[in-house]
């Protein structure tokens, strides 16, 4: 019995060149549905902008992971370029630490955090979609979308502060970072609040709970983890 093999015509992949490369740095600087373009939307109407890219277009926008890993790194290399010092997501200062400073070893934790901050704000942002799942329980969105919101809000934190931190460097006025970063808490509160229903305004309460609460879980299992660290060494 003969067997028949049917073969298709295999399409032809392109190899991988300037012009590809080219291609691919213009489609994500695009300002029409680019990074630029993700960056403002979700700058200005964090919400809507992202129950659009979850519910009806997301050809426009950068995807989440994507756009969160980027302004990281963006973030990264023009801080180490200008040799600004700025410590975020770390537990250097935080206050529970120097009661145990003989028993963890936060050391080898704030390196880590420092060298990887995209993947640390997918930490957060993990804490912060679980507590935010539980507020908002009711509104239907499951963990994985929360997340998505998250990730799009971190982005815009990371290239928000790079701006201040930018200004504090011309102008030496550490003020302007300070009132950067007061303004990127309100911020926060109130792109989840609005993602969730902008005219409820028992929604940016529970925006800023929620904020709250994922900052200090973020906090205290880094703790954790640099016990077990000291612990097992």
């Amino acid at each position: 019995m003969n067997e028949e093999h049917s073969s298709e015509p295999q399409k032809e992949i392109k190899r991988i060149d300037a012009h590809y490369i080219s291609h691919e740095i213009q489609h994500l600087l695009h300002f029409d549905k680019g990074f630029p373009f993700t960056f403002k939307e979700v700058l200005i109407r964090p919400g809507k902008a992202v129950r659009e890219y979850l519910r009806e277009n997301r050809e426009k926008y950068v995807k989440p992971i994507v756009f969160l890993v980027f302004a990281a790194v963006l973030y990264t290399f023009i801080i180490h370029l200008l040799h600004i010092d700025v410590l975020i997501f770390n537990i250097k200062g935080f206050e529970e630490t120097k009661q145990w400073e003989n028993n963890i070893n936060t050391e080898a934790i704030n390196s880590w955090i420092d060298s990887h901050l995209a993947y640390s704000a997918l930490i957060i942002g993990f804490f912060m979609a679980l507590w935010t799942k539980i507020f908002f329980y009711k509104k239907g969105y499951n963990l994985f979308e929360i997340f998505v919101l998250l990730s799009y809000i971190f982005g815009v934190f990371f290239i928000s502060l790079l701006f201040f931190l930018l200004l504090t460097k011309l102008t030496g006025l550490l003020m302007i970072t300070q009132i950067g970063v007061f303004l990127l808490q309100i911020y926060f509160v109130c792109a989840i609040g609005q993602f969730f229903g902008e005219k409820v305004f028992l929604n940016y309460v529970k925006s800023l709970i929620c904020l709250f609460l994922g900052v200090v879980t973020y906090k205290y299992t880094l703790i954790l983890l640099a016990y077990l660290i000291h612990l097992f060494k």
